[in-house]
């Protein structure tokens, strides 16, 4: 009686770390996005992110990022003097951001796009600040300044996303296009279209063999690649949510037609993603998509029920010949959309499509 207590008590002692872990993932998959931008921006000001970063001596930077494929920042943050302005509201307040030190926007554009998506935004290869400097003829202080822009453009709000009213609780993460079969995602804030942080472990080890952290740096070091990895698996869970459903849904996003969604459960996609069903549930929670014809659709709409699928296909359908009759109209799910439904749950959608047009 007394072992199998203890074996209980083992198992418990050994499942609560994984548990308390589980629950620290769904505070940060609920967190809101203006809040998480924030989490961004405290730990991109830390001098150890910074250190890590851009690398010091001869020592290459260990932190560097990893871009989402076929992902893209906002092509409207390169009009921001003539697009923003007219645009106010919770929109980002990039003109005040912009009053407030030297004219960014004009080195930007000098350096041109190409150069500053490198060097800047995406930062894909690990560069010392002088070496930045050197390749864009910007000095070090510059260069840190528009790197704090894209960070107070991230904390302020989604930039050059849908204008958000008082009461909005939904977050618009970017606009989603299908080119070539295959969905495509503009982001509306800089963090997430930098994607994760990617960490070269390999090099760390050399910095620490080499003395370049010091004993205060050491003993943070731990809980400060533990926050890294924690906001790579949360923006990994929610953009595989969000991939995902803009596959799933291509046919209506390329074809505008609500009748082309397909029927997808929130158990379906779970299982799909190896996930559990909340994690997904509260990745998709309060946040939006926007569409290539600039309809903005939460997150939780692409995941429609069978029956409401079955009503917007049969809508169409008895729009069309309303003589249809329900076998037939059943016969014809099964044949285009691979349905099959009852031919009585066919009359019961098509009596609630007659009640709802009276």
């Amino acid at each position: 009686m007394r072992q199998t207590q203890g074996l209980k008590t083992t198992l418990g002692l050994k499942q609560r770390p994984l548990l308390i872990g589980r629950m620290r993932m769904a505070a940060w998959l609920e967190m809101p996005e203006r809040e998480f931008a924030r989490e961004i921006q405290d730990i991109e000001r830390d001098p150890l992110f910074r250190k890590l970063h851009f690398g010091e001596g001869q020592y290459p930077g260990v932190i560097r990022r990893q871009r989402w494929p076929r992902a893209e920042f906002t092509g409207g943050f390169y009009e921001i003097n003539e697009q923003v302005t007219a645009n106010a509201g919770e929109r980002v307040r990039v003109e005040e951001l912009l009053e407030q030190g030297p004219d960014l926007m004009p080195k930007i554009r000098k350096i041109g796009q190409e150069a500053f998506e490198r060097y800047f935004l995406y930062a894909e290869e690990a560069l010392p600040l002088e070496e930045i400097a050197r390749r864009t003829g910007l000095s070090v202080e510059e260069i840190g300044q528009i790197n704090e822009l894209l960070l107070k453009i991230g904390a302020e709000a989604e930039f050059a996303a849908p204008q958000k009213t008082p009461d909005r609780r939904q977050s618009c993460l970017a606009r989603v296009y299908i080119e070539e079969g295959e969905p495509r995602f503009e982001f509306f804030s800089p963090y997430w279209a930098r994607g994760l942080y990617h960490i070269r472990y390999d090099l760390l080890e050399r910095w620490k063999e080499s003395g370049q952290l010091k004993g205060a740096e050491l003993r943070k070091l731990p809980r400060f690649l533990k926050r890294l990895e924690t906001v790579n698996l949360r923006q990994s869970t929610m953009f595989r949510v969000l991939e995902s459903l803009s596959r799933l849904q291509s046919d209506f996003i390329f074809s505008k037609r609500p009748e082309a969604k397909r029927p997808i459960s929130l158990r379906m996609l779970s299982h799909r993603l190896d996930l559990a069903p909340s994690t997904v549930s509260r990745a998709a929670a309060g946040r939006s998509v926007l569409m290539p014809w600039d309809k903005e659709v939460p997150l939780i709409e692409l995941m429609p029920g069978r029956r409401r699928v079955v009503r917007d296909i049969l809508s169409v359908w008895i729009k069309e010949n309303p003589k249809q009759t329900d076998i037939a109209l059943a016969e014809r799910l099964k044949t285009e959309y691979g349905i099959k439904i009852a031919r009585r749950t066919v009359n019961a959608a098509r009596a609630q499509i007659s009640s709802s047009k009276s």
